[in-house]
């Protein structure tokens, strides 16, 4: 678990790097949430359209971040259970605008947003199985309090 752990750790700050030092923060998240709002559930489209388009910029900024929270707190074991909660929580997000399929069949409901439904599913995996217990700071830090 603790070698899933890291690995997705590194999928996570390798992915929020690209963000942060690519065009996903110069207005590529924007280009991506109008795309995005095109084939989303009608009640996030609303949201996408009125909420997060308006504040493209700042969100940009914070979805980049929160990915690469999320890998540095994976790959070091830091808050295990804290960030695959939240990375579960920014999976979700990313499925609402991901999973509709109108008209289309099981099989393509299936296949769509399938890489975010993988990391939701790898996400609860790490909560469930506590993965911060093996190579990790979370584990450093429990020891450390029994000694006391």
């Amino acid at each position: 678990v603790a070698i899933v752990r890291m690995l997705t750790g590194v999928i996570f700050v390798a992915e929020g790097a690209s963000k942060i030092f690519g065009e996903f923060v110069r207005g590529g998240f924007a280009k991506s949430v109008r795309e995005v709002a095109a084939e989303a559930w009608p009640m996030w489209a609303s949201f996408l359209r009125s909420v997060v388009l308006p504040n493209a910029r700042p969100l940009g900024w914070f979805f980049a971040l929160a990915e690469l929270a999320l890998g540095i707190g994976l790959l070091l074991g830091l808050l295990t259970r804290v960030a695959s909660v939240c990375g579960v929580i920014l999976m979700t997000l990313l499925l609402l605008g991901q999973t509709r399929v109108p008209g289309g069949s099981w099989e393509k409901w299936v296949t769509a947003g399938l890489t975010a439904k993988f990391a939701f599913l790898l996400l609860w995996l790490l909560v469930l199985a506590d993965a911060g217990r093996v190579w990790a700071v979370d584990a450093a830090l429990r020891r450390g309090g029994r000694r006391r």
